[in-house]
Parts: C-alpha cells; sequence; structure tokens
C-alpha cells in the first residue's frame, strides 16, 4: 500500500509539472513572428539582386534578421531561384493572370497580395522590397508598432501622375477614386522628396510596410485587375508610358487612404527606402553623408547602371568592406 501511494504521489507531481512548467525546468517562450518581408524575382539580374538582399536582412538586419523571405518566382522555369535557397526563405511560383505581364510593374500587386494571403494571421507587418534593394542596418521604421496600419513615404517626384491638392482628380485618377469612396476634398496633402512639390496622397511602393490583416494588398491585386482589364480606360486614359508604368502605384496609393486613417500612416524618413539614383537631385539637407547612416537603400540596378556607384556616397568601415564583398558575389 505505501508503495502505491508513494508512486501514485510522484505520478501526480509529474503531471503537475508538466502542465505546470514554472515548477521545474521551465519551457522555452515561444517568439511570436512580427515580421515578414515580400519580393520576387523574374530573371537574372533579380535573382543576383534578391540573393544580395536576403545576405543584407541575415547580416544587418537588426531584430528582424531572422524573418521569414517570401520571394514569388515569377518564371520559375527559366529562374527557380536554386541559389536563395536557405532557412526562411520561401519560393512559391507567382500565381497572376498571364495577361498582366505586359503592364510593367503590375505584378508588384499579385505578388504582394499572395503573400499577405499566407502571413495575415501570423505577423504584424509585412514589409514589401523592390528587387535591386539592400537593407544597411535595423528596419525598425518597417516594424508597425503602436496600432500604424502603413509605413510608407511619397513619391520621389510628381511626374505626369501627382496631382496638386485641392484639384479635382483627372481622367487617371477618377476611376481610382469612384472604386474606393474618395473625396479629394477630405485627403491629407503630401510632399514629393526629390522634387518637393506638394500633392494628393501619392506613395513610393519599393520599400515599405503594411498590417496584412488590413487586406490592402488584397484590394490592390482587386482594383488593378479591374483597371487593367478595363478596354476604354486602358486604351483612352493611359495613353502614356507613365500612366502605364505609374498605374500600380496610383491605385496602392489610393487603397491606403480610403482603408488606413492618416494619423495610423506612419512616415518613414528618407533612411528606409534611400533613392541612391536621385542623390544628386536632392536637397542638400536630404542629402545623407555616407551611407552609414541609412537603414535600407533603392539600389535601382545602380550595379548595372553605373560603375562609379561606389564613389556616389562614401561609406565607412564595415559596412565598406560588407559592400566590397557583397558587390563582388553579385557580379560572380
Amino acid at each position: 500500500m505505501r508503495w502505491r501511494k508513494r508512486h501514485l504521489l510522484v505520478l501526480m507531481l509529474m503531471v503537475f509539472s508538466i502542465t505546470n512548467p514554472s515548477l521545474g525546468q521551465s519551457l522555452p517562450e515561444k517568439t511570436p513572428e512580427i515580421f515578414a518581408i515580400a519580393t520576387y524575382v523574374g530573371n537574372d539580374i533579380q535573382e543576383r539582386s534578391a540573393k544580395a538582399f536576403i545576405k543584407s536582412v541575415r547580416e544587418l538586419g537588426g531584430k528582424c534578421r531572422d524573418s521569414k523571405i517570401y520571394i514569388i518566382l515569377a518564371d520559375p522555369v527559366n529562374f527557380p531561384g536554386d541559389s536563395l535557397k536557405g532557412a526562411n526563405v520561401k519560393l512559391l511560383p507567382l500565381e497572376m493572370d498571364p495577361e498582366f505581364t505586359k503592364y510593367p510593374l503590375a505584378i508588384k500587386a499579385f505578388v504582394a497580395a499572395q503573400v499577405e494571403k499566407i502571413v495575415k494571421d501570423e505577423v504584424a507587418s509585412l514589409a514589401w522590397f523592390d528587387p535591386a534593394t539592400l537593407v544597411l542596418n535595423s528596419l525598425d521604421e518597417l516594424d508597425l508598432e503602436n496600432g500604424y496600419g502603413v509605413a510608407i513615404r511619397p513619391v520621389s517626384l510628381v511626374n505626369t501622375i501627382g496631382i496638386a491638392p485641392g484639384s479635382e482628380p483627372n481622367d487617371y485618377w477618377t476611376p481610382i477614386y469612384k472604386e474606393l469612396g474618395l473625396n479629394f476634398k477630405n485627403i491629407p496633402a503630401y510632399e514629393t522628396v526629390v522634387d518637393e512639390k506638394p500633392i494628393q496622397p501619392y506613395f513610393n511602393c519599393e520599400i515599405f510596410s503594411v498590417d496584412p490583416s488590413l487586406g490592402i494588398f488584397t484590394e490592390w491585386s482587386k482594383l488593378l485587375t479591374k483597371l487593367l482589364k478595363d478596354e476604354e480606360y486602358q486604351e483612352n486614359v493611359c495613353t502614356t508610358f507613365q500612366r502605364r508604368l505609374f498605374l500600380h502605384q496610383a491605385v496602392l496609393s489610393g487603397v491606403i487612404i480610403s482603408r488606413v486613417n492618416p494619423e495610423n500612416i506612419k512616415p518613414l524618413s528618407i533612411k528606409t527606402g534611400y533613392p541612391f539614383g536621385q542623390h544628386e537631385q536632392l536637397s542638400i539637407q536630404k542629402q545623407i553623408k555616407s551611407l552609414n547612416e541609412l537603414s535600407a537603400i533603392i539600389f535601382d540596378y545602380q550595379w548595372e547602371k553605373n560603375p562609379g556607384w561606389m564613389d556616389l556616397i562614401p561609406s565607412y568601415e564595415p559596412l565598406t568592406e560588407w559592400l566590397t564583398e557583397t558587390f563582388n558575389e553579385y557580379r560572380k
């Protein structure tokens, strides 16, 4: 009887310790995923750029360095992304109407929506990075703490797309405003980063982040689909290269301002998404003194276009050595 009581007591203690991890050895805490990254690859240059980008996240990304990186493959037959495989890198084939491949950069909306569906219940911040971008420091600005829905900055240039605050939307913007129920009289004004012109909401979408639970990317792809399939709009309105090139960006801007209150739009500083190719066009006040100051940079294929890229903006060790090594790997 005593033997049975002793063993029964031991068994009860074992069960109690399992259900109460504070007794005995505690179970390791499970860290929630707060951050995920989305981008895409469709050719050799983009694959080499993505490889450098992954390296930059893992080695320089601060608390986000181990985040999952979703890379959507636009041409998995010819560019399966074998060089990109690694821990927490997810390679997936693109889900998009092949008809849309003829529209410049429309792919971004469909890539973003595809990843958003996967992570919407898992992460608080889904960061978008264009191909040919690099992380150079911690990505704190892209972390949507304190209830922000989006972290983003205005476009660099008005071009022929942006419209002045208080102006009625033109034929290009009217379908976007109408579909989203926007009133041009009730929306905030912004200022372009490079030419410093006032504009109605028109955001740069090369580096930014959203709360995926808001469905911003899904709505982006739906409205863009509708406009791309609108033959009259395409034939009579999208008549210039810029209007075709930046349609994805105009649609995203409308979706953001329709779904997120202005006070919940976190403004990115120029140090997160610095326009490297437009450095010399920036005002002196906005020009950085060294690459070491930056969190993330938009190279926009300057590694291909500008052989003297390292002479444009100085950098200091250990970043200089890192950039040299990464660039040499890219060229291989």
